[in-house]
């Protein structure tokens, strides 16, 4: 992949890596007010929570294996819209999908836990789950690694929306499943929305 030709994708990268290491070597209540609470969201009308904190990581390896996910799957995605969409068209179609995609993890997180004041959560995966799902809208087949053992995206997609409906349901794990799920069906549905032929494209696949 010619790097140089996925600013989009690089730059939030890069906004992610410096807003993590800046609130994890600057005064600590930086990262606490600006990581998500759904009860101060709610209560406290602290919005733009819902932005912030989706730039912040628990810790480094939290951020490395999403950055690497967004890297792999995001460049592929910003390169397929604009050689299909035009430069311009094409960028504005992935960062919609991609702020999208955040909102919606961020709005579903709220919705589940707003009336847990201790409830906090942080990090790209709503974002990122998205961009992931756009991607299987347009590349089903294509072979992605899940614990180094290969299946076609599709099928990683529902095994993904498996693991967040029961994760959700069982609270298992130190993860924002509700992100991932929320995350996931934003990017979905605006992909369709947003993108002319989406649905015939993605049914094409399988006929």
């Amino acid at each position: 992949m010619d790097i140089s030709s996925i600013p989009v994708t690089l730059t939030i990268i890069f906004a992610n890596i410096g807003i993590t290491i800046w609130t994890h070597y600057s005064n600590p209540v930086y990262f606490r007010n600006l990581s998500e609470w759904p009860y101060q969201i709610v209560h406290e009308k602290k919005y733009y929570q819902l932005l912030t904190s989706a730039f912040l990581h628990a810790g480094f390896v939290h951020l490395l294996f999403n950055m690497f996910a967004l890297f792999s799957f995001g460049g592929y995605l910003e390169q397929f819209f604009v050689f299909n969409f035009g430069e311009m068209a094409g960028r504005i179609y992935y960062l919609l999908i991609y702020f999208i995609s955040l909102f919606m993890g961020g709005i579903l997180t709220v919705i589940f836990h707003h009336k847990e004041p201790e409830y906090v959560a942080v990090g790209a995966s709503g974002a990122i789950s998205g961009i992931i799902f756009s991607y299987v809208i347009f590349f089903p087949f294509s072979q992605v690694a899940v614990l180094f053992i290969p299946m076609p995206a599709f099928l990683f997609a529902f095994i993904y929306i498996a693991i967040s409906v029961y994760g959700m349901k069982t609270r298992f794990g130190n993860i924002g499943h509700e992100a991932h799920l929320g995350g996931a069906i934003g990017g979905f549905i605006a992909t369709l929305v947003l993108i002319n032929g989406a649905w015939e494209m993605l049914l094409s696949h399988f006929k």
